[in-house]
């Protein structure tokens, strides 16, 4: 048997690793992981993968930085290199492909997008059999898991509503979590931490961030920002409700 081909994940979140490492392995891909820059750099030299798959916004070095220091090396000239970002406006994504990257796919993607664009980059014959052969998964399932991945980097600000804070639970009791972590969650939600961060402060699950977001977005009781201060349109986590 071959050797199995690698594909180097590097993402500060742990859980859109776990997302993206649970796709290309169901696909028959070797996947390792970092969490951050220098970390990424590190495992790409002692990896030697045969793609890399790099989020924009890490923490120590930047994904365009790690990009660069990666084409500097004449050992990584052409290794394909996929940038992924909530950041995905024109100039975002012209000034990626300026620091090396051979492609620059925008937060949230489906499955079938990570997949097909992984295959797109690599020769044919390092694409494992599963891969070759991919038709997809359930869209349903797929609204799910994008949306939850996407969720993770934005950044929740609440209305300037000083009553909602003397309720005993902001939510008004339309989701299953406890009067208390209703209220920490809440008074966290101050413009500066990410969802992500939420779920480490209020030791609550990104599905459970995810539906008392959805909640208070439907109540316009909060707005979803990116890192730049850009506002996100509210409509994409708000289907379903």
């Amino acid at each position: 048997m071959g050797i199995a081909t690698t594909v180097l994940i590097i993402d500060d979140s742990l859980s859109a690793c776990q997302f993206m490492a649970g796709i290309l392995e169901k696909e028959g891909y070797r996947v390792i992981t970092a969490t951050d820059g220098h970390e990424g750099v590190m495992k790409a030299l002692q990896e030697r993968p045969h793609c890399v798959i790099l989020d924009v916004i890490l923490p120590g070095i930047s994904g365009f930085e790690v990009c660069r220091r990666l084409r500097a090396n004449d050992h990584y000239h052409h290794l394909p290199i996929i940038l992924v970002s909530t950041k995905n406006t024109p100039v975002d994504q012209s000034w990626g492909l300026r620091q090396g990257a051979d492609r620059y796919l925008p937060k949230p993607f489906t499955e079938e997008s990570l997949v097909q664009l992984v295959g797109d980059v690599l020769p044919e014959q390092l694409r494992p059999p599963a891969a070759l052969h991919h038709r997809g998964a359930s869209p349903q399932r797929l609204a799910g898991q994008e949306l939850l991945l996407a969720l993770q980097k934005l950044i929740p600000r609440r209305s300037e509503d000083p009553d909602l804070m003397r309720l005993s639970n902001p939510l008004d009791g339309s989701v299953v979590i406890p009067d208390k972590q209703a209220r920490r969650l809440y008074a966290a939600i101050d413009g500066r931490k990410t969802a992500d961060e939420l779920c480490s402060i209020t030791h609550l699950k990104m599905k459970e961030i995810h539906r008392a977001l959805q909640i208070l977005l439907a109540q316009h009781r909060i707005q979803l920002y990116t890192r730049d201060g850009k506002r996100v349109d509210s409509s994409l986590f708000l289907n379903g409700q």
